[in-house]
């Protein structure tokens, strides 16, 4: 018998439940994994190698399917798309970090996880043991937002890196940025395939973004959102921030274009506009529409041309524009567009049809991108307008005009454009140079003998294979425009072109590079940087980036903060008149001498009032070899030490009128206050004097000996830095030399002889009588008077100034 066990019916109802449920899973579990793989991005696959294929392989992998599914060759519908993918496969594997990153997470981003390859999620499983409810897990066609007709359009870093950048110089681009995920980019979508749709044809660069695959290239253009549309020109990123509709997407690339495109053409400038051709070196185009506003296409013609051509547009249809429309006998009705070159009154070409094409314009403006004779301006011009021969036997010749700027557009520059004009070949070029400018460029074609002369002198020169190698040669009688010379030079090219061999040029030289005519000046092109720099930081970062930028703004505000701050305290707080020194620097310094102003009635009651008691004295530190050094040779930038020189009978007296006098500016922390004494240190004086850039205006009497010379009196500003210093002399009563003037002050009050007035206070003894006393120590007073006007202007920083090699040395 075989063994049987019995359940209960719930039990059987449980088992045969999960049974069921376990068959379930299977079963969708095996129809999940083909649409897996239906939709899986695999560049391995794509490039039909195996994931230990060498680099080697992968590029010959990559070279035989690109030549094989390239558009331009394959006409199958399927091609274009199949491109695409072979590119992007190649990208990954060829870059070994990427390829790593796709071996381990299944995305070259190296981000587990990502949405882009969502059945690596259910691949992570170990062994499918479990059964798990992922995202990833139901997954359908509906999930992809990017429509196929943003494939042709997708752009990788490398791509943007290598081609739209450039390219952004001459053309804008409009970028979008969309994902797989996104389900808001579905709305933005009919607008956009509206747009591109317009403004491709225009020459409108376009481009898509996928925000799964290319996270590099979003994190290099300041994108952390999608959906977004960027703008690139001239290698700069802007944001397009307002509502997605057709008149805000049209108004914001417009935005893009600078607005000197176009000038505005009218009966009053047009003469004016086409003659400018001189200053810049440029032909004219005059585009002629009825538009009220210059039409999207032209300005899109006018920025990819701006290096070469200046336009203008000229709106017809309005009294304005008559003139121009008559001189130049044309309806105005049809859209047309002229080009002027050296002859502004006849037109060099002319183009005239309803709905003009950009490919039509293009040819038209590239054939006509050099005047008939331009002038070599930089190296840049020169290489496209006499560029190196490609092979041995090629045939192109430029023919070089030096002529003297004082004598361009005379007779033999107009000769020259002339026979310019009847010579038109493809293999010929006509070109003139001032050797004003270029003269390094023109001295190495010329003789010594021709460098220097007042004739033109034409150059016929090939340029070699050789970077900067020419051939060329010189015609000998120069060049006057006259029909002889015409024969001469015609001979020549016939001669030279029907052999065809660069023998036939005598000479070959190594040239220099020609200088920039039109490079703006350094100062102006720093601020241009700088503005440029600033721009693109306000606009990538306050404006888009805003939250990455707040550690940024944060420190800016504290800054701004912090010196708002000291203003304010500096501006509104109490100034500290008394410059408070330490202990050990006191005990370093000699006798120092305090004078009480507070109880003086000459005392300043406004300056005391805003003082404190103990602040109410001015410190005066006598200057000796002991703080020679710090108080003078080494005191502070910024930092001056005032000096008044004193005797030992006049010390006293002077330093108590030479602290009432310097009082109202002790507020100044950076003015120190010493006195010198002349019996001890007159050598010292006298050398200073002597060593300063203009002795004469110091001295009146030269002859004198430095013994002789009185300096009691004198007050010296002296800069120990900078190394000069600012004297004042002493006034006294009845001289008829004006000192005050000399001392940088207005005054008609005259002193005294310098040997009268020391006689009267160097006799100053006890034996004299108490007026005399009296008398002298007025007198003595007197040589300080108006000192505070002094100071004043010391600090105004306008007396004159006495500069010395160094500071003599104190005994």
């Amino acid at each position: 018998m075989w063994p049987f066990f019995v359940c209960e019916p719930k039990l059987m109802a449980g088992l045969q439940l999960a049974s069921f449920g376990r068959l379930l899973v299977i079963l969708v579990f095996l129809l999940n994994i083909p649409l897996h793989h239906g939709i899986e991005f695999d560049p391995y696959r794509s490039l039909g190698v195996s994931r230990t294929a060498t680099q080697a392989e992968i590029k010959k992998a990559y070279k035989q399917l690109a030549r094989e599914w390239h558009p331009d060759k394959n006409k199958d519908p399927k091609a274009e798309d199949q491109f695409i993918q072979i590119s992007k496969a190649y990208e990954i594997l060829s870059n070994e970090e990427r390829r790593s990153n796709f071996d381990k997470y299944g995305n070259a981003d190296g981000q587990p996880g990502n949405l882009q390859h969502p059945q690596h999620h259910f691949r992570s499983f170990h062994k499918y043991d479990s059964f798990f409810f992922d995202d990833s897990f139901f997954q359908f066609q509906f999930n992809s937002a990017r429509d196929s007709f943003d494939d042709k359009y997708l752009l990788h870093f490398s791509q943007y890196m290598t081609e739209v950048v450039p390219d952004s110089y001459k053309k804008p681009y409009l970028i979008k940025v969309t994902s797989d995920w996104c389900f808001s980019c579905v709305h933005i979508e009919p607008i956009w395939k509206e747009m591109v749709q317009e403004f491709e044809p225009l020459g409108l660069g376009i481009g898509v973004i996928d925000s799964g695959y290319e996270r590099r290239l979003l994190t290099h253009l300041g994108v952390y959102q999608h959906p977004a549309i960027v703008g690139v020109i001239n290698g700069r990123v802007t944001f397009f921030k307002t509502t997605v509709v057709r008149e805000n997407l049209r108004q914001f690339v417009e935005n893009l274009l600078p607005s000197n495109l176009l000038q505005q053409v009218t009966n009053k400038n047009y003469v004016h506009f086409l003659s400018a051709w001189e200053q810049d070196n440029k032909p004219r185009a005059l585009i002629f529409h009825q538009k009220s506003a210059v039409p999207l296409l032209y300005k899109l013609i006018a920025f990819q041309f701006k290096d070469y051509v200046k336009f203008g547009s000229v709106k017809t249809g309005t009294e304005m524009t008559e003139e121009i429309l008559d001189h130049y006998s044309t309806s105005g009705y049809t859209p047309t567009i002229m080009i002027f070159k050296e002859n502004v009154d006849n037109a060099a070409d002319i183009i005239q049809a309803k709905g003009l094409k950009k490919q039509i314009i293009d040819e038209f403006i590239s054939g006509h991108k050099f005047l008939l004779a331009p002038r070599l301006t930089n190296q840049k011009l020169f290489q496209q307008l006499c560029p190196p021969k490609q092979y041995r036997r090629q045939k192109r010749y430029c023919v070089l005009l030096i002529i003297r700027e004082k004598d361009g557009l005379q007779a033999p520059y107009h000769s020259f454009v002339s026979f310019a004009s009847v010579n038109t070949k493809e293999y010929l070029r006509f070109v003139y140079i001032y050797p004003e400018r270029q003269q390094a460029f023109v001295n190495t074609l010329l003789p010594p003998a021709l460098r220097n002369s007042p004739t033109p002198n034409i150059v016929i020169l090939q340029q070699s294979s050789t970077p900067g190698k020419v051939f060329y040669k010189l015609l000998e009688n120069g060049w006057n425009g006259n029909e002889d010379d015409k024969m001469e030079l015609f001979n020549e090219l016939n001669y030279l072109i029907g052999m065809g061999d660069h023998t036939l040029l005598s000479y070959d030289v190594l040239l220099p590079e020609l200088n920039d005519e039109f490079a703006p000046m350094f100062l102006l092109r720093w601020l241009h940087a700088i503005t440029d720099y600033a721009s693109q930081i306000w606009e990538s970062g306050f404006t888009q980036n805003w939250r990455e930028m707040m550690p940024l703004i944060s420190l800016l505000f504290s800054v701004v903060f912090i010196l708002f701050g000291a203003f304010v305290i500096q501006a509104f707080g109490e100034p500290n008149d008394l410059e408070r020194r330490s202990e050990s620097e006191k005990e370093k310094e000699p006798a120092t001498d305090k004078v009480q102003e507070a109880s003086k009635k000459q005392q300043i009651n406004t300056s005391r009032s805003s003082r404190s008691p103990e602040q109410s004295f001015v410190e005066v530190t006598e200057l000796t070899y002991v703080n020679y050094t710090s108080n003078l040779v080494r005191l502070m930038p910024g930092n001056i030490n005032v000096l008044v020189v004193v005797t030992d009978a006049t010390k006293n007296v002077l330093i108590q009128k030479f602290a009432h006098e310097v009082y109202p500016v002790t507020w100044n922390k950076s003015l120190h206050f010493s006195f010198l004494n002349l019996s001890k240190h007159r050598r010292w004086l006298a050398d200073l004097l002597e060593f300063a850039q203009d002795p004469a205006r110091i001295s009146s009497a030269q002859d004198e000996s430095y013994h002789n010379q009185n300096y009691i009196g004198y007050v010296l500003a002296l800069n120990g830095h900078r190394k000069y210093f600012c004297l004042f002399k002493p006034e006294l009563c009845n001289g008829t030399e004006n000192s005050s003037t000399r001392n940088g002050l207005e005054s008609t009050r005259g002193r005294n002889g310098p040997d009268e007035g020391a006689t009267a206070m160097e006799t100053n003894s006890p034996h004299q009588s108490p007026r005399s006393s009296n008398s002298s120590v007025k007198r003595t007073k007197q040589l300080l008077n108006r000192l505070n006007l002094w100071m004043d202007r010391l600090l105004e920083g306008i007396l004159q100034r006495y500069y010395v090699p160094c500071w003599p040395e104190l005994h």
